[in-house]
């Protein structure tokens, strides 16, 4: 094994090599770990309408994958901020539509959900307020602010990202402490001579991080609070590396979001090529040149901001401009298998020495590229007819693989097991 994949399998899962194939497989893969500096602990995640989509895939799946039990903590009461249409019964939604009781997509072996008035303060360990538009409900809700506040006198970690700070300053308990936070929260904090221009500032027990694209650190920085010990050499590690993101109309949205934050994480270059999808089932508002997933994320990204990666037509990429192609899932590899030049640039990028990934759907694809013709693949159970029928070997028993310069990944619950395999076959190629 590698010193990385021990770095890996640090939360228990089960990684082996057989016949020079590596798989990510057992009980615990795709599931919260029983390992960890976060295992036994319990976080909550407040959210209101109009919470940070990407910060919530992105909480929901790393939190756990470090041993944590996260909770959404719905604040469901509040019916004058649903700004768009809603599902009766249904508690709260994101700014783009993602729903966390449940998520659509990840199973609750990775998070839980219930009303924040059903949950007692006594109950965490540590408690998220997620940023987006929801902390102008939540800042207003006289049960939010009390929930916070006897949860930081008792001495539990309080913490926000971005535009969550603001609840935490209605509650009064960032007075007299350090804090980062959004532009809409800085401009209080510099008032107040609270603020730090840091991406993540930890002052006792409270943790604030800047923006969405500060939630990996402010996890890692979590991990550390309750375990001093704990350090995480996927940092920096993918450090001029080159990836492109195929980013196919109907691409799945955690799939996309996940992987991108975590990319830039471990310091890799972004790039998300995009290519004319022949249908087009959710198309955007007349005139505007993007992207949309599954449930409501576009590309470009709405959180993301573009300084972090690039956009680029698949036509205009050459083999040389990346180490790495992924696909992630959903129906954009149906659509990379329609407008069939996603195809060859899956063909050309493999035959230039280059490394392959795709979860989910997306094996379909690679195996449509002729790519997978003796290779073991892990993918959604969508798969198990074309991976054989074109020459490969398929098991949904498996969460993530690396055959050769191939990786493939089971499906939304394994993006932390497919983002770990991707990193060793990068490491292996280089």
């Amino acid at each position: 094994m590698s010193s990385f994949l021990e770095v890996a399998r640090r939360t228990g899962v089960s990684i082996v090599e057989r016949d020079g194939v590596l798989f990510w497989e057992g009980s615990h893969a795709g599931k919260k770990k029983p390992q960890g500096p976060l295992a036994g602990k319990r976080v909550g995640l407040l959210v209101a309408s109009e919470f940070s989509d990407f910060q919530a895939y992105y909480l929901a799946e790393y939190l756990s994958e470090f041993g944590g039990t996260p909770e959404f903590l719905l604040v469901d009461w509040v019916t004058w901020k649903w700004t768009r249409p809603h599902v009766k019964g249904k508690g709260v939604t994101g700014m783009w539509d993602m729903s966390v009781d449940p998520i659509p997509t990840i199973s609750p072996n990775r998070y839980g959900f219930r009303p924040l008035r059903e949950a007692r303060p006594e109950e965490y360990d540590a408690l998220v307020v997620l940023g987006g538009h929801s902390a102008d409900v939540m800042m207003t809700e006289n049960e939010v602010i009390c929930f916070l506040q006897a949860l930081c006198e008792r001495g539990a970690l309080v913490g926000a990202i971005g535009d969550g700070g603001l609840t935490l300053i209605s509650a009064g308990i960032l007075q007299g402490r350090r804090a980062t936070g959004s532009k809409v929260v800085s401009f209080f904090l510099r008032r107040m001579k609270a603020f730090e221009n840091a991406p993540v500032v930890l002052d006792g027990n409270i943790l604030t991080a800047r923006d969405t694209v500060d939630t990996p650190r402010f996890v890692r920085w979590l991990c550390r609070y309750f375990d001093p010990a704990f350090s995480d050499e996927r940092e920096n590690i993918l450090r001029g590396k080159r990836v492109v993101i195929v980013a196919g109309e109907d691409f799945e949205d955690v799939e996309l979001v996940v992987p991108v934050l975590e990319f830039l994480f471990r310091g890799a270059e972004v790039c998300l090529g995009t290519f004319q999808a022949p249908v087009r089932s959710r198309p955007p508002l007349l005139g505007l040149d993007v992207v949309v997933g599954n449930f409501g994320v576009s590309v470009p990204l709405q959180e993301v901001p573009r300084g972090y990666y690039t956009v680029v037509p698949l036509g205009e990429i050459a083999p040389d401009d990346l180490d790495l192609v992924m696909i992630p899932g959903a129906f954009c590899p149906w659509n990379c298998i329609v407008a069939e030049t996603p195809l060859d640039f899956l063909r050309r990028a493999y035959d230039a020495g280059k490394v392959v990934a795709g979860i989910c759907h997306a094996p379909i694809a690679l195996a449509a590229a002729g790519i997978l013709e003796g290779k073991k693949s892990a993918g959604w159970l969508a798969c198990k007819d074309a991976v054989p029928i074109m020459g490969g070997t398929y098991s949904f028993e498996w969460s993530a693989v690396v055959d050769g310069r191939i990786v493939t990944g089971r499906v939304p619950d394994d993006v932390p097991e497919f983002m770990d395999a991707m990193t060793e076959a990068l490491l292996r190629s280089s």
